[in-house]
């Protein structure tokens, strides 16, 4: 334990110390950012699985079925099941990454230091991952001992027994799986279910709200499953885990308490003589040089896919809008969620493109190429990219619902806005092209973060409910709101235009003098 502390201690601290007040107030605004994150997401969790309780707060028995419990009780064997099944296949793929993934693991390997305690470590790292799944399990745990007065004290031991019981599996799993998985392999299911969990938070949020209403509803559905959850041997049940340990049943700590200390015997067992290299990629056999036609295209985009993160970052602004357009039958949530994805990550796109070349610079300056072709091409790609999946949520989301075709006219402002975006992120990055990277990322400072936020959300709903305005104009409808519903957005897309010109004036001159 003493040696994990010290590794903790060791990650947190920096090669030079950072006594500069502005930095120190950044750090402070990055935590009071990830707070107010992690709020933003629990409090919607917390009001509707507390409103759920209440509503299906209905004894079983009274609706004829042989059960001591009560109706929400299925939702507490459905969420641990599917959830807890999700952080464990987010954990396990994420923490093999993130020992793999260590710049600094031949160093810690020639410490005085077990393996088994630097793989703790180094995969403990990565369950950040997992927080979505396991924030929806421990708010579901919590309201449900506060709206059916249990112990609440029993109730807390019972989901911090659980919660190690998931993170001690996962660690079981993942000292398995590093041996098999390699680093590439790992990350990519990673991110998978990651947005697989974002996606369900969604779905979880705005469908069983809406069926709880009914009793019958869900009765009809999942009637069957209370013969699993109550009987002489259903404490034995792994479904049925989280719900005993919540309601403070001693057998299951118990079982969770053994189960937990067998678990961390086989981590430590089987780190201390696991290979941690075996992850990383092998020399591939040299080919012979093939030239394109398009080199410089050919170039930026495979630095686009072949970035697991921008390929689910790119499906995401899909599938995420497409949910939203699916469960609320409006176009209006499923068109500005992807607007405003698109605007946003295509300005973190061409700034990943541009930090690229600072990773070789001046070498790009020494190529007989056309720096202003390239310019062109890092702000047009991203650009031509989130304008497809914009174009995808329109079209599928008029399959899906009934749409108005005026809203396909949104896509030319869209392409402008967007567009913009790209050129706004190439120059930021380049009004400090010294700045730090992080690992194979960069780093913005909090306001222009706030700047490429701000500015891509005015513009793209500016776009957006105009045109909505539009499907509900009438004969009565007052003067201002026409000219303000069928002028915006060919407004913005002229200033857009303007703005995307000024903006690649800017960026060439800088690229052109950064040394």
């Amino acid at each position: 334990m003493r040696d994990l502390k010290l590794l903790y201690k060791y990650a947190t601290k920096t090669s030079k110390p950072n006594k500069s007040k502005g930095k120190k107030f950044g750090n402070v605004i990055n935590w009071a950012m990830s707070l107010f994150f992690i709020v933003l997401l629990a409090f919607p969790m917390i009001m509707m699985f507390y409103e759920m309780a209440n509503m299906l707060a209905v004894p079983v028995s009274s609706l004829g079925l042989p059960y001591k419990g009560y109706l929400f009780d299925i939702y507490m064997f459905l969420y641990p099941a599917t959830f807890g099944l999700m952080a464990i296949l987010t954990l396990v793929p994420s923490m093999v990454f993130n020992v793999f993934e260590a710049d600094d693991m031949t160093f810690l390997l020639t410490l005085p230091i077990k393996r088994s305690t630097i793989f703790i470590f180094k995969a403990s790292m990565g369950l950040f991952m997992g927080v979505l799944p396991l924030l929806m399990l421990i708010i579901l745990g919590l309201c449900y001992g506060v709206a059916f007065k249990l112990n609440i004290l029993l109730n807390i031991i019972g989901l911090l027994l659980f919660m190690v019981f998931i993170f001690l599996f996962s660690f079981t799993i993942g000292s398995i799986m590093a041996r098999f998985m390699k680093k590439s392999t790992a990350n990519i299911f990673s991110q998978i279910f990651l947005y697989v969990s974002i996606i369900a938070y969604v779905i979880v949020m705005n469908v069983f709200p809406r069926q709880a209403e009914n009793f019958e509803a869900v009765l009809d559905s999942f009637g069957a499953l209370f013969g699993i959850m109550e009987g002489k041997y259903a404490w034995i049940m792994p479904t049925n885990w989280f719900l005993y340990a919540v309601k403070g049943d001693i057998r299951v700590f118990i079982l969770l308490g053994l189960l937990s200390i067998i678990f961390a015997f086989v981590i430590i067992k089987a780190t201390n003589v696991f290979n941690m290299d075996n992850g990383r990629s092998k020399s591939k056999t040299k080919k012979g040089i093939q030239i394109s036609r398009y080199p410089i295209i050919k170039k930026e985009i495979r630095l686009i896919f072949r970035n697991p993160k921008n390929i689910f970052g790119i499906s995401y602004a899909i599938i995420f809008p497409l949910v939203f357009t699916y469960i609320n039958r409006s176009i209006l949530s499923g068109a500005m969620f992807v607007a405003l994805f698109s605007a946003l990550y295509t300005a973190t796109l061409s700034i990943q493109l541009i930090t690229e070349e600072k990773k070789s610079w001046p070498f790009l300056k020494l190529l007989p190429i056309d720096m202003d072709k390239v310019i062109r091409y890092k702000a047009f790609i991203p650009a031509i990219i989130y304008t497809l999946d914009y174009v995808i949520v329109l079209l599928v989301g008029y399959l899906l619902i009934d749409m108005e075709p005026i809203i396909f006219l949104s896509i030319i402002p869209m392409i402008a806005v967007i567009l913009y975006s790209s050129a706004f992120g190439l120059n930021i990055f380049l009004n400090d092209p010294q700045r730090s990277l992080v690992g194979d990322g960069f780093k913005l400072k909090f306001s222009e973060s706030m700047l490429i936020q701000f500015g891509t959300i005015i513009l793209s709903l500016g776009v957006i409910i105009p045109f909505q305005m539009q499907t509900n104009i009438k004969p009565t409808s007052p003067i201002w709101y026409k000219i303000l519903a069928m002028g915006l957005p060919w407004t913005i897309m002229i200033i857009a235009i303007i703005l995307v010109k000024n903006t690649l004036k800017k960026v060439k001159i800088r690229i052109e003098t950064w040394e």
